[in-house]
């Protein structure tokens, strides 16, 4: 449910985005490094806009693999502390 709202909530600002990008046709003057370029403002807002989205799927896959190595780190030694309390529990029952 929660991937479900995640994903409609994404499409719908992209809804949003684009309707806001056609209403922005003039032209606007972009200036690279070492050059410049005219482009519509609606283009020009869809190339930053893919750009930022881009980003930021790079960094939330990236924290969300370390967390789950974290986590399959964590339930590794969450077992063997397991198999050692139990080894303990059956040494001094038989005691």
């Amino acid at each position: 449910m929660k991937r479900f709202l995640t994903i409609l909530i994404t499409v719908i600002f992209f809804i949003v985005v684009i309707v806001l990008g056609l209403q922005n046709q003039q032209l606007v003057t972009f200036n690279y490094l070492i050059a410049q370029n005219e482009l519509r403002l609606s283009t020009l807002a869809a190339i930053i806009f893919s750009f930022g989205f881009v980003i930021a799927l790079g960094l939330g896959s990236y924290f969300h693999l370390a967390l789950k190595m974290k986590c399959r780190q964590l339930n590794k030694l969450n077992i063997k502390q397991r198999r050692e309390l139990n080894d303990l529990r059956d040494r001094i029952e038989k005691d």
